[in-house]
């Protein structure tokens, strides 16, 4: 069980094989790329994945649009900020 909650500020320090596994090579190197970049927890899953997003979200009125990269990870992918 990790001590890392949502809304933690954190650090991606490794990317583990499962998530890279079926993916294009393009986008294996574009998340491979985020080793070292600051995120937030944004959410915890039922199976314990914690949940982080690399990218910008641009704001329309109303309307926000959120371009990059969101996926889950385990605690040991992570390193408190």
């Amino acid at each position: 069980m990790s001590d890392l909650n949502v809304g933690d500020g954190v650090v991606l320090v490794k990317v583990p094989d499962w998530l890279l596994k079926d993916l294009p090579e393009d986008e294996q190197r574009e998340i491979l790329s985020f080793i070292g970049q600051s995120a937030i927890v944004m959410e915890i899953d039922k199976f314990g994945y914690l949940w982080v997003g690399f990218g910008s979200q641009v704001d329309h009125g109303e309307e926000s649009r959120y371009s990059g990269h969101s996926f889950a990870v385990t605690a040991d992918c992570l390193e408190r900020q």
